[in-house]
């Protein structure tokens, strides 16, 4: 692997660790459906990461988050994509309750 950093080899430890931060962004998994070309561009963005120390799955995953924000939607992750529509959905009254309020007696 060519890097700016040639000491630094990225093992198993640091592979698992990137598929779990690209399945906990909705890049993998069952329900995933990423487009191949944005799973790749997210890879290479969290490896420069691993490379330049950002070695915890909480870092990597808000520096993912963060990408994702400052993009203008460009770099956003599907959990990101998901959760805003979620919001659009709830906020336009799609998760009406059934229940109704009794009326004061």
């Amino acid at each position: 692997m060519s890097s700016n950093h040639p000491e630094h080899y990225l093992d198993n430890d640091d592979l698992t660790l990137l598929v779990e931060v690209l399945t906990a962004a909705g890049f993998y998994g069952t329900t995933a459906n990423a487009d191949p070309s944005a799973r790749l561009v997210a890879t290479r963005f969290l490896m420069a990461a691993l490379e330049n120390g950002i070695d915890s799955r909480e870092m990597l995953a808000a520096a993912l988050v963060e990408r994702g924000n400052a993009s203008s939607g460009e770099h956003r992750t599907p959990a990101q994509t998901k959760a805003e529509a979620i919001d659009r959905w709830d906020d336009e009254g799609g998760a009406r309750s059934s229940v109704t309020a009794k009326s004061p007696a």
